[in-house]
């Protein structure tokens, strides 16, 4: 048990992932490894070792609520029972409160976890995917159940496109409804996967999850050699799903008590910087709104792909390969490269446009796209911009909903089109200069670049 828990607390709790939640900002502060979510933020750290002085626990948890503090954001803590250091009655005195009941602590090595379990007869089990059609009844019954110790929508927001990669939900089904339901995680590139959340006790999901946990290849979401997952961790409260988790094989090694905290001031926000648009009726209406407006007609031949509006400017940007969207991500060109540049130009652009409120739209054709704050990304200690201006090999746009502006990357021409009275006035003249010659105005050939179109359609 000794040896479940030393691993549990190197890799788990002391584990800054590879790539942060969806529309979120991972920070340490010395043990600490904050998570700012936009809307709340969490606090995880590694046992601070006996002996640490209580002035040093103090300012830990004083600095965590500073951090907090200037976002608006409600936090939570997690207190364990087999620190060496208890953080209860130090959070207790900085102001937080305890929260839910208290929850067992559990871990089981893979080859422990019991065999099939057959679901009740007229039942069967089933992994989510996307487009599945009883989610509106599925998150009913997730919100009717619980406590959990992450709720299903919030996990689902952190992994957006890596769903059923770094997520892995299982349903219980009849013929006619959801019966129960069920999500585990990958722990980025620990031995770890970990049972978040079970509406019941579903011994049935056991076997799937760790048929799932021993597929490295699709847990692994970092970079180098893919882990091998070794344990399952799970957390319950007393009450049936406790008891169903330690007759399939898990033990319990501990105890957790969450404390939670709220900032004076302002109230939180109601939704993340950045949210990941998968199975949403809006990113798909809004791709159908821009198809139908703009003609959209995709091909490797056949330029310029739209019909350009009256109120837009097109540039050649010339290769962008290997940089796609990633090099906001790895920051791996220089400041003064062109399509860093061009990149810094249209954020500004947008930026300076946008209504108060108003969201932008980073869509993609193969890919599920994005829904963002413009004021709330791309900044110091803010989530990355989502996406880019021009991508390699991929048709991308940044819309906002009304697409009265918004920007259109032709990957086979290699040209911008940005179009928007408002956006071409703050943009124009610096594209530009970084960009050279215009190649079209209002859809019309200028200068001394032309575009010749193909026969060929898509």
């Amino acid at each position: 048990m000794n040896a479940l828990l030393a691993a549990y607390d190197e890799q788990v709790r002391g584990h800054i992932p590879e790539r942060a939640p969806v529309g979120a900002v991972v920070e340490r502060d010395g043990p600490a490894i904050r998570t700012h979510y936009g809307t709340h933020g969490t606090v995880r750290h590694s046992p601070l070792p006996d002996g640490t002085d209580p002035t040093e626990v103090t300012g830990l948890i004083r600095r965590q609520q500073e951090a907090f503090a200037t976002r608006c954001e409600p936090a939570e803590w997690r207190a364990y029972s087999h620190d060496p250091i208890q953080m209860d009655e130090p959070l207790r005195a900085a102001g937080f409160t305890a929260v839910g009941p208290t929850r067992t602590l559990l871990i089981a090595e893979l080859d422990e976890v019991v065999g099939e379990v057959a679901p009740a007869r007229g039942m069967r089990v089933r992994t989510l995917g996307y487009g599945y059609r009883r989610l509106r009844e599925l998150d009913r019954l997730v919100e009717a159940c619980g406590p959990y110790t992450r709720g299903l929508a919030d996990i689902r927001e952190d992994h957006g496109n890596l769903l059923n990669w770094g997520l892995n939900v299982q349903l219980l089904e009849t013929e006619t409804s959801i019966a129960g339901a069920g999500w585990a995680e990958a722990v980025g590139s620990t031995e770890f996967a970990a049972v978040r959340g079970l509406t019941g006790s579903h011994a049935d999901f056991l076997p799937h999850w760790v048929r799932w946990a021993r597929n490295s290849r699709n847990l692994h979401m970092g970079t180098g050699q893919a882990p091998d997952r070794r344990y399952l961790t799970a957390e319950a409260p007393t009450g049936p799903v406790l008891d169903a988790l330690l007759a399939a094989g898990f033990r319990a090694v501990s105890t957790v008590r969450v404390y939670a905290w709220t900032p004076n001031g302002l109230p939180p926000a109601s939704s993340r910087p950045v949210s990941m648009l998968f199975d949403d009726r809006d990113h798909d209406a809004l791709c159908d709104e821009f198809k139908s407006l703009f003609a959209f007609n995709p091909s490797y031949t056949y330029y310029p792909a739209i019909d350009e509006p009256s109120d837009s400017v097109t540039w050649h940007v010339g290769d962008v390969t290997d940089t796609r969207h990633t090099y906001r991500l790895r920051r791996d060109l220089p400041d003064d490269h062109q399509v860093a540049r061009l990149q810094d130009v249209i954020e500004r652009g947008l930026r300076a446009h946008v209504r108060p409120g108003e969201q932008l739209y980073s869509v993609s054709w193969w890919h599920q796209g994005y829904r963002f704050d413009p004021a709330r990304v791309g900044g110091p200690g803010q989530p990355t911009w989502p996406g880019a201006a021009c991508w390699e090999g991929e048709y991308y746009k940044l819309l906002t909903r009304d697409l009265r502006m918004g920007t259109f990357w032709h990957p086979w021409e290699e040209s911008l089109c940005v179009f928007g009275a408002e956006l071409l006035t703050e943009v124009e003249d610096d594209l530009t200069a970084i960009l050279g010659t215009v190649m079209r105005r209002g859809g019309r050939n200028v200068g001394n670049v032309w575009t010749y179109e193909s026969e060929g359609g898509p």
